[in-house]
C-alpha cells in the first residue's frame, strides 16, 4: 500500500514538471535602458566683459622740425614712438544670426599706458616725446567661424592721448625751446583681431591697433618759432577676456 501512494506521488511530480516546461526554455526579461544624450549648449558672445592687455608699439613717425613766425617749416629728425604698454578693458556685444554666420558686434572702453616714447639729438636740437596713456572707445564687428569658439572681428575707435614733448635748440643759432607736459590729443584707432574662447567665461585675444592722433601745433615763449606734434603708432597686443 505504502508502495503504491509512492508511485502515486511520484507520476504527480513527473507530470507537473512536464506540464511546466511544455512551452520550452523561458528566457528571463531584462530592461534596456536607452543613453541620455548630452547636447552641449553651443558658446554664446552676448553679454558684458572685461579684460587685461599686453602690447608692444612701434613705427612711430613724427617728424620733428620748426617754424619761424609760421613762414616755413625745416625738418630736423623723427621721433619714432615705441615701447611695451599695458591696458584693461570691459565692454558689452550681442549676437545675431546672418544667412550663413553668426556676427557678433559690441563696443569697449579702454584704457592703456606705458613706455611708448623716443628721443633724439642731431647736433642742432634735441627732442623727446612720451605717450602717458590712451584712453579709446572702440567698437569691434565681426564673424564667428561654424563651431562658434572663434570670432574674426575689426576695430574702429576714437582715443585721447596725454603726451610729454620737449624739442629744444642745441647750436647757438636757434636758441628756443618747447616743453609740454601733459598735452592732450585726440585720434582714431583702427585694427584687426582674432578672440578665441577657452570655455565659456575665458577667452584669448590678439590685435594689431594702428592709432593716429593728427597734428598739434606748439609754440615757443617769447620766441617766433613753432612746431608740430604728429604722433601715430601700430601696436600689436595680446590679451584676456572674462565674460560675465
Amino acid at each position: 500500500m505504502k508502495a503504491y501512494a509512492y508511485s502515486l506521488t511520484s507520476v504527480a511530480i513527473l507530470f507537473a514538471a512536464t506540464t511546466a516546461n511544455a512551452g520550452g526554455y523561458i528566457a528571463p526579461v531584462v530592461e534596456t535602458v536607452a543613453p541620455v544624450e548630452v547636447i552641449e549648449a553651443p558658446l554664446t558672445w552676448k553679454g558684458a566683459y572685461a579684460g587685461a592687455t599686453v602690447g608692444y608699439a612701434f613705427g612711430g613717425d613724427d617728424e620733428v622740425g620748426y617754424s619761424r613766425n609760421d613762414n616755413i617749416f625745416y625738418n630736423s629728425d623723427t621721433l619714432e614712438l615705441s615701447g611695451v604698454n599695458a591696458g584693461i578693458r570691459a565692454g558689452y556685444r550681442t549676437q545675431f544670426t546672418g544667412r550663413s554666420r553668426d556676427w557678433v558686434i559690441g563696443a569697449e572702453l579702454g584704457y592703456e599706458g606705458g613706455s611708448i616714447e623716443d628721443s633724439f639729438t642731431d647736433g642742432a636740437f634735441e627732442a623727446e616725446s612720451s605717450i602717458n596713456n590712451v584712453i579709446a572707445l572702440r567698437v569691434k564687428t565681426g564673424v564667428l567661424n561654424n563651431a562658434k569658439d572663434t570670432l574674426f572681428y575689426g576695430i574702429l575707435g576714437v582715443a585721447q592721448a596725454d603726451f610729454d614733448y620737449r624739442i629744444e635748440g642745441v647750436d647757438g643759432a636757434t636758441g628756443f625751446g618747447i616743453e609740454t607736459m601733459g598735452e592732450t590729443m585726440t585720434g582714431y584707432i583702427v585694427g584687426l583681431g582674432v578672440e578665441r574662447k577657452l570655455n565659456e567665461r575665458l577667452s584669448v585675444t590678439g590685435e594689431w591697433e594702428y592709432a593716429n592722433f593728427g597734428k598739434e601745433t606748439l609754440e615757443a615763449d617769447g620766441f617766433p618759432y613753432s612746431t608740430e606734434m604728429t604722433p601715430d603708432f601700430h601696436n600689436i597686443k595680446i590679451g584676456l577676456n572674462y565674460q560675465f
